[in-house]
């Protein structure tokens, strides 16, 4: 806090508004600045050389964008970011970032932690991908949330957990109680019970 009224004056940003459907970042362009999102839900997708699109992550104020790009050698967005509702972003210049890292150690930690978090998100993406049905998918996730507990509470909506594993809400569902009725797992709302560990993991 004592370095609050530094930082405000160090930071160089301006402000965008975007409407729904708007096109914050596109694919292949070179990103040379930091995205803040303070208002609004940006969604990015990628596209495949057949022209396909994936939805890669939705991203809810306030959370910044497409960061693990700011500093590449090849700072090239890898995705295209649209605005899923009105939004509003803060944008700072990459030499501006690199200013603030260098003289506030909070803002440095603290960036670098974002980066690394994505990075691990990205690897668990990847790591589910790998696994071809979505009971493989479920189990792993599951097994994985649960950290060796009986019964554990889900991070995510079911909605947000079929963006994650890259299938449709009513699939999701329908695979997870499924799996309930074969006694694998009990299900209430957000509550998953690990009822048979050893069927789960050999799902995947």
């Amino acid at each position: 806090m004592e370095e609050r009224a530094d930082f405000l004056r160090d930071v160089r940003y301006s402000i965008k508004r975007y409407g729904k459907g708007d096109m914050l970042v596109a694919q292949g362009s070179v990103y040379e600045m930091l995205y803040i999102v303070v208002k609004g839900e940006v969604v990015t997708e990628m596209s495949d050389e057949k022209g396909e699109f994936v939805k890669m992550e939705l991203i809810r104020a306030p959370n910044p964008l497409v960061t693990g790009f700011l500093f590449a050698t090849d700072n090239i967005s890898p995705v295209t970011a649209l605005a899923k509702t009105d939004c509003v972003v803060i944008l700072i210049p990459k030499d501006n970032v690199f200013l603030l890292m260098s003289k506030y150690r909070d803002f440095m930690k603290a960036f670098l932690a974002y980066i690394s978090n994505k990075v691990a998100f990205l690897s668990e993406k990847l790591r589910l991908a790998s696994l071809r049905t979505i009971r493989a998918k479920l189990g792993y996730y599951l097994l994985k949330e649960s950290r060796g507990e009986q019964e554990f509470q889900l991070k995510m909506s079911k909605e947000e957990l079929s963006r994650l594993l890259g299938v449709s809400r009513p699939a999701l569902v329908n695979v997870m109680m499924q799996m309930a009725d074969e006694g694998l797992i009990g299900v209430d709302r957000r509550k998953i019970l690990i009822k048979d560990r050893i069927a789960l993991q050999r799902l995947f």
